[in-house]
């Protein structure tokens, strides 16, 4: 059978030596499981009462603010990934209170820890789960006490949606990923199973389990992992989704993208991850008020959705660095999360290359990932991969400690500081569900739907360009607030969308609009023209979606971006215009003679790049998917064209912060709280390499950066904290001026007014 990406990181977590399961594990599983059946026929009448398990939550929205103010002054955290499925004698001679005290002296203010696995064992007496077979400490208990005894908080890794035993009596309650028919016989009794969420195996099961924890052990919360991906990685054709569906929307579940219920199926799919995270909140908050529910990799990027109030936390594993890489993700995800409201946030980096690897990575690695999230207002996660006895290794606290000291360091300093609102970029769900399949495509990194706003991101911070990645209700909330915005092939815009921008431009917003924006409407159908053609000036008239490239005839005043004179790749998918009010400034050229890819065509197809004044304001439409393009082949000459085409809309005159001889390779955030700013440089660097995966390591320093700010004011002075050294700089026509020190990993320069 072949499983979503999340079920393959569960057999690279579990497997050993080629052996997920051994037999005397499945033998002493199955002796476990008598009692276990008495409970559930005696579980409470809420789960038995469900026709599809989870309920519709009625009445009014869960919680009234974040009931968890402690994560506001946490962010020193750790995880402790104790995935131990196919491991014998796991936690033999296991010391508590030496590794608590190793926790707490690496300055960890959380540490995340085991009650449940990807496996389905548990760690723990359980009289609901099923426990490791070997294991025969009370790790999750053992674990608590000595944690609580140094005043560390204490969130338990609890794992929902697999199961060892009760998929066989209820082969209706496993998620089932193929469209046809259902069958008892088509569900195979493996030794692991993934759970519907829709099923009763919720309010069975995975609830009671969670409270269970809660009555005997003193945790501050759970780390649920894996709820989202099976509502953005894979569907679900069982019989309680089955039945659930034709209740609430009517119908046979879509089984291919020409449905015309497809789009509309993502968003009940949506709907049933949002009910689902809430009924776990209301159901926990009942036994403990005050308990954290974290919800892996959920109201991320990934899901461009504002969190409820009752979500306290935000935080997900981005892909490691022998697929992804943790400099740009934390980036990405950074300013993101942190223009969402009222919520703090953090993300994961592993002490090697993936998870489930026993290697340690340089120091500089994790001080330079967790300058990111510093700089990003974040957290760290820090992330070890525990040996089966359970006891940590001195070295890798070592390493993870120095990340740390810096950190306290800097925090009371920035505590509080928000990032400068300068540009925008709308990251809209809508216009991620409209592009995504039926089946998405099951993948760590960011899919294809993703592409033209992390392209965007990519580009900006590139060209050191201060921005904020906002979902549409932030947007509706304070674009007012930016100076600039970015529609990167944002499909669908809402009527109160295209309103707001449509103000922004009047007042004297600058707009950058790429390819396919605003040509659908809310349900997902193709619309005539562009919804925002006044802003743009031009009349759609078709898109090529599945080109495999097109051009920007480049024009001699490109020069001065470093954009040479030829036609210059720019993207694959493109669209075709004709103009109205505004003016062309480049030509669009497809490619040769109406092949689907390959070298310019000798004459354009249309204007590729215009520029259009609606009110005090500018707006830039380019016809290609060039952020898009740039996020998946990263050519030099798309960011030139980028930088270009932002040039004409909101000039580097206009702009609030202005990097000069500073490499694409450092990124700069830009803060604020209260009377100070605060600039953050921070150098990425990794070694040369022919196979394998680019390791951060020696990372040179970069001299002669200079920084330039727009500000109201001259400030009292410019000092590079923590350090305490005062920086010369000059002030004249409302610009501060001054030299960066060489910069190593890090460096934060705050400005200060009397």
């Amino acid at each position: 059978m072949h499983y979503p990406r999340a079920v393959q990181v569960f057999y690279a977590r579990a497997t050993v030596s080629g052996v997920l399961l051994m037999s005397k594990e499945v033998s002493a599983m199955n002796t476990l499981s008598t009692s276990r059946r008495a409970f559930l026929r005696s579980a409470g009448a809420a789960g038995s009462a469900l026709v599809a398990g989870v309920p519709t939550v009625t009445g009014e929205p869960a919680g009234t603010g974040r009931e968890c103010p402690w994560f506001r002054n946490t962010s020193r955290m750790l995880h402790l990934d104790s995935h131990f499925a196919g491991f014998e004698e796991i936690y033999r001679d296991f010391d508590a209170e030496r590794a608590a005290r190793m926790y707490a002296d690496a300055g960890f203010q959380m540490v995340s820890y085991f009650a449940k696995c990807w496996g389905g064992y548990s760690y723990y007496p359980t009289g609901i789960g099923i426990v490791h077979p070997t294991c025969r400490a009370d790790f999750t208990g053992e674990m608590t006490a000595a944690l609580k005894k140094r005043g560390v908080r204490r969130i338990v890794y609890f794992m929902m949606m697999t199961e060892r035993n009760l998929h066989r009596d209820h082969p209706e309650w496993v998620n089932h990923n193929d469209p046809a028919a259902w069958a008892p016989e088509n569900i195979k009794k493996n030794d692991v199973a993934i759970m519907c969420y829709n099923s009763p195996y919720v309010d069975r099961v995975a609830i009671p389990q969670m409270k269970e924890i809660l009555a005997r052990y003193d945790v501050d919360g759970f780390f649920i992992d894996i709820v989202v991906q099976q509502y953005l990685e894979w569907n679900c054709y069982c019989p309680c989704c089955r039945e659930l569906y034709g209740q609430e929307v009517g119908g046979e579940i879509p089984r291919s993208d020409s449905d015309r219920n497809a789009f509309a199926y993502r968003k009940w799919s949506n709907h049933r991850m949002e009910r689902l995270m809430e009924h776990v909140y209301r159901e926990i908050s009942g036994v403990k008020p005050d308990a954290a529910i974290i919800f892996n990799y959920s109201w991320m990027f990934t899901y461009p959705v504002t969190p409820p109030a009752f979500i306290p936390h935000l935080t997900w594993d981005t892909p490691t660095p022998n697929v992804g890489n943790f400099s740009y993700n934390f980036s990405l995800e950074a300013r993101y999360l942190n223009t969402l409201p009222d919520v703090p946030f953090s993300l994961m980096n592993t002490r090697g290359n993936n998870w489930g690897e026993y290697n340690l990575r340089e120091p500089e690695a994790f001080q330079q990932e967790c300058a990111i999230l510093l700089s990003g207002c974040g957290g760290n996660y820090l992330s070890d991969i525990p040996y089966p006895s359970g006891n940590p290794d001195p070295a890798v606290y070592d390493a993870f400690g120095g990340v740390n000291r810096r950190f306290q360091r800097l925090e009371p300093m920035l505590a509080g500081s928000k990032p400068v609102r300068e540009v925008a970029v709308l990251h809209s769900a809508d216009s991620i569900w409209s592009k995504s399949p039926l089946r998405p495509k099951p993948s760590w990194n960011y899919t294809p739907p993703y592409h033209s706003v992390a392209g965007a991101h990519k580009a900006l911070t590139e060209l050191h360009v201060e921005l904020g990645i906002i979902n549409s209700q932030v947007c509706l909330d304070s674009l007012g607030e930016y100076r600039a915005l970015i529609l990167s092939d944002q499909r669908i815009l809402s009527e109160r969308e295209a309103a707001g921008i449509r103000t922004f431009v009047r007042d004297g917003g600058a707009l950058l609009v790429t390819h396919e924006t605003g040509t659908r409407d809310l349900e997902n159908s193709s619309l005539d023209d562009f919804s925002i053609a006044d802003l743009l000036g031009v009349k759609f008239i078709a898109s090529v979606p599945d080109a495999g490239n097109c051009f920007i005839r480049a024009t001699p005043d490109m020069g001065r971006y470093g954009v040479p004179l030829m036609d210059v790749e720019a993207g694959g998918g493109y669209t075709l215009v004709k103009l109205t009010t505004a003016r062309k400034t480049a030509d669009l050229v497809p490619p040769y003679r109406g092949a689907k890819a390959g070298p310019p065509d000798e004459s354009p197809c249309g204007p590729g790049v215009t520029v259009n004044s609606y009110g005090q304001g500018i707006v830039v439409y380019c016809a290609a998917d060039l952020f898009g393009g740039y996020y998946r082949k990263g050519t030099p000459n798309m960011r030139k064209l980028a930088d270009w085409m932002l040039g004409l809309a909101y000039p580097e005159g206009s702009r609030l912060l202005v990097l000069e001889n500073t490499p694409v390779a450092v990124e700069a955030f830009y803060t604020e709280r209260g009377n100070e700013r605060f600039v953050h440089l921070v150098n990425y660097s990794a070694d040369k390499r022919d196979t394998g995966t680019p390791q951060v390591q020696s990372i040179p320093e970069v001299h002669g950066i200079t920084v330039r700010l727009r500000l109201n004011g001259r400030p009292s002075d410019v000092e590079l904290i923590p350090e305490g050294t005062r920086v010369d700089f000059t002030w004249s026509d409302g610009w501060l001026r001054f030299r960066a020190l060489p910069l190593g990993i890090h460096a934060v320069y705050r400005f200060r007014w009397a």
